[in-house]
């Protein structure tokens, strides 16, 4: 719709602004209940020193919740907004990360038409969080390019002592301009009978000289504000607004007022009289100077009333953290059977059909399958003009990253090995698992290095589980061995005839077991040696061990047997011509080089012989010219097949003619 402001200032000069309406908020809050609400903020800038922000809770009321908004401010040529950091609210260290952002990012513009900053909103549950009236705030350290972060914190207390209190929050998402609209839509009927109070949050006001801005409600101008407000450290930091309401009265804290008008760093005003409408209320920003498209940029807005719709009790899914790849089912439940839900992403003011993520929009229960973190909001309609709603943030922790490891090697079959874990980013259990199964839990703490011994050699499976029991994904490392077991053994001696005598001597290092095989077949222990009965290769195996016969040593050796030469020299010839037995002859088994010497009862050599005799009878001397009688002999015989096998043999022949 078109909308026109008029202006009068100084009595005489008119000042008429039109401009279209369009919502560019997120509806993130409403509710109802019987207490109190209270807010402030407090904005460090581009400085890191701890501030205070002044709230009221009575004693003897229940925080019922506390938000925590956080303005994440970046340069707006800059990728990203700030990394992970940590802030301290009364002593308690809390989180603030894009991963609690909602989706709305939105310029402020500082020079002529150039956007210079880029803000995102924050939202944190500090319900658990031990909170009072005066609440101590520790920043963490600004880094450049510059990132702000601005901090207001909201309570709403419960007491039974005071009658019921609306609330409605609304997050900002419309760049910065010289006109800037929020057509509020409240979920709840106001009562004008009793004050409505409209806070801000506000950042980057540097005065109300020339950098400020003119507020009005439904076309009537509240005043202009700019400038740093009572608590903040920094220049240019805005104004925020310092309040309680309950009992139906609006009170300021700080340097705010509960009047009908803003002026300078006081941003609170009591709207009451400037209701016209019961549930839409237009809240309208006109930046001071006439520089072009410069404003100031406005964080969140806050109404806070009282009702004409009657109380009724609701109950929604607390914010939650899953792990990547689970299925979370949402619950809202109202007393009122007939109630109606929408659940929807807080971006723009408008719902998806259905919200990403979710299995449906209109029931009350769907399931959440998303693999990314996401907020929504939920809406539950008691009837036609009062409802409620409750932002629901769904946290997805992605699977945690596998820390580093280092092995170290094991002694073959003894439990020996090790692993280094250096410096997990994050607490959790790490497990190992042999490849037969056994599985052993290694607790870690977040940035500690530690050591895991007592691990045999070999394959392992490896994950990482975080303490919200989210898994890594498998890794597999070896863990080396080293075997220092040498077997090893002589044979003596390791060729002959048979039958064969063979001495062992085992010579093997760092073994205790010893299996001995002779031709594959197992002997008895101690095994020292063995007779060889027959001709042929005698295979000898030696499987050596200490601990674990599956970290063995193996050493080989082979005997050569052969079949005995057999020689026969006669003891007496007759060598008389008559064709028997008229030489002297050697009979062998095997071809054999000879040397062959007979000697007379005197030494002399009557007879030589040096050459190869085949197998069988070799007829040698027929006597020649001796005489009858005894003669030595003396015979070396080499078998020719065999390596270094020699025969020698000595003895008398008597030679009768």
């Amino acid at each position: 719709m078109y909308y026109c402001l008029k202006y009068v200032l100084n009595s005489v000069i008119l000042i008429v602004l039109c401009f279209s309406t369009y919502a560019q908020q997120i509806h993130f809050l409403s509710d109802h209940f019987k207490g109190g609400v209270t807010g402030g903020g407090y904005n460090p800038g581009n400085v890191d020193l701890a501030g205070q922000i002044d709230l009221n809770i009575p004693v003897g009321s229940t925080i019922r919740k506390a938000y925590l908004f956080a303005s994440a401010t970046k340069h707006y040529n800059h990728t990203d907004f700030p990394e992970p950091r940590t802030i301290v609210i009364n002593g308690q260290t809390i989180g603030v990360s894009m991963e609690d952002a909602l989706y709305n990012n939105y310029t402020d513009v500082l020079y002529g038409s150039q956007p210079t900053y880029e803000m995102r909103t924050v939202v944190k549950d500090i319900t658990h969080l031990n909170l009072s009236s005066i609440i101590s705030i520790v920043p963490p350290i600004q880094i450049m390019p510059p990132f702000f972060w601005e901090y207001y914190i909201l309570v709403l207390y419960e007491n039974n002592s005071f009658p019921p209190v609306a609330v409605d929050v609304f997050i900002n998402e419309q760049d910065a301009d010289s006109l800037m609209n929020y057509p509020l839509t409240t979920s709840m009927v106001i009562d004008p009978n009793n004050a409505v109070s409209l806070a801000l949050n506000a950042s980057h006001f540097c005065d109300n000289i020339q950098d400020g801005s003119n507020v009005s409600v439904n076309g009537n101008l509240l005043g202009l504000i700019g400038g740093e407000d009572y608590n903040h450290i920094a220049s240019c930091t805005g104004t925020t607004s310092g309040f309680y309401y309950e009992n139906n009265t609006l009170f300021g804290l700080g340097d705010d007022t509960p009047t009908p008008y803003m002026s300078g760093s006081d941003a609170l005003a009591n709207i009451q009289n400037y209701i016209t409408n019961t549930q839409l209320i237009d809240v309208n920003f006109v930046y001071q100077s006439n520089l072009g498209p410069r404003s100031n940029p406005i964080n969140q807005l806050f109404l806070t009333y009282t009702t004409t719709c009657a109380p009724f009790d609701v109950s929604v899914t607390n914010d939650t953290t899953i792990c990547q790849g689970e299925q979370l089912q949402l619950l809202a439940s109202s007393a009122n059977p007939n109630a109606t839900y929408e659940w929807s992403v807080p971006a723009g003011g408008s719902s998806s059909n259905p919200a990403p993520g979710l299995s449906c929009t209109s029931c009350p229960n769907p399931v959440f399958s998303g693999d990314s973190s996401m907020f929504y909001t939920v809406r539950i309609w008691n009837n036609d003009s009062c409802s409620v709603v409750r932002p629901v943030h769904i946290t997805v922790k992605k699977p945690p990253v596998l820390p580093q490891l280092t092995t170290l090697k094991a002694v073959c079959g003894i439990a020996s090995g090790s692993i280094n874990v250096q410096q997990p980013q994050e607490s959790g259990v790490l497990y190992l698992v042999s490849e037969n199964g056994d599985t052993l839990a290694k607790p870690l703490n977040k940035g500690q290095n530690t050591t895991q011994g007592g691990l045999f050699g070999g394959n392992y499976t490896v994950y990482f589980q975080d303490s919200l029991g989210c898994r890594s994904d498998d890794s597999s490392f070896v863990i080396p061995t080293s075997n220092n077991t040498v077997a090893g053994f002589t044979v003596s001696p390791q060729s002959g005839g048979a039958p064969l005598e063979v001495a062992i001597n085992n010579t093997s290092a760092h073994a205790q077991n010893f299996n001995w095989y002779v031709n594959g077949a197992l002997q008895s222990n101690p095994f020292t040696g063995f007779v060889a009965d027959t001709s042929g290769s005698y295979q000898i195996m030696l499987v050596a061990w200490q601990h674990d016969a599956t970290c063995a040593d193996t050493a080989y050796a082979t005997v050569n047997v052969y079949d005995s030469l057999i020689v026969h020299v006669p003891n007496v010839f007759t060598p008389n011509g008559d064709g028997i037995n008229d030489f002297f002859s050697i009979t062998t088994n095997f071809e054999v080089s000879a040397n062959v010497v007979i000697l007379n009862r005197w030494g002399e050599v009557v007879y030589r012989f040096e050459g190869n005799l085949q197998a069988g009878e070799n007829k040698l001397w027929n006597g020649g010219s001796v005489s009858d009688g005894v003669y030595f002999y003396k015979l070396t015989m080499k078998e020719l097949t065999m390596d270094n096998f020699q025969l020698k043999k000595e003895g008398f022949v008597t030679v009768v003619r």
